[in-house]
């Protein structure tokens, strides 16, 4: 089996005790604070009370504002990579990147091919991942084809 490979959905947990370190202002020295869970409960509902505050409950939009997302996404192989590299002779730095960029696509909404800048790096995945890096055009091609 040539390509062995997968991706499963990832649950990042955090700590129940968080360490916070902060200034009071710019002028004093940095403090550092073990939170419990209760103590983080009140942070965060202090910082969405700021928050309503600042937007009157929603109502004024918060410009030039920033939301990070975390997704993490497990690369798994059905065997270990000394197996999968000698036995199967499959590259899994080829799969990983084939993986990412699938999953990049897909979080952008753009073709695979449009997120490599390097045209020599374009052309040496070309030849590992040639399905996903195809023109545009030739993907709406093929599926046209494919329904007829």
């Amino acid at each position: 089996s040539g390509d062995a490979s997968s991706l499963r959905s990832t649950v990042l947990k955090t700590s129940d005790n968080w360490v916070r370190s902060r200034q009071e202002n710019i002028l004093s020295r940095s403090m550092t604070q073990n939170m419990n869970p209760t103590d983080i409960k009140n942070e965060k509902n202090k910082a969405f009370d700021l928050l309503d505050g600042l937007s009157r409950s929603g109502s004024l939009p918060i410009k030039f504002s920033e939301l990070h997302v975390v997704v993490a996404v497990t690369h798994c192989f059905e065997k270990d990579v000394i197996d999968t590299v000698v036995v199967d002779n499959v590259d899994p730095i080829e799969k990983i990147e084939m993986s990412t960029l699938l999953f990049a696509s897909t979080v952008h909404g753009v073709p695979a091919r449009d997120l490599i800048r390097d045209g020599e790096e374009l052309r040496r995945l070309e030849g590992s991942v040639p399905l996903l890096l195809q023109e545009q055009q030739h993907c709406n091609e093929s599926t046209e084809n494919e329904a007829l």
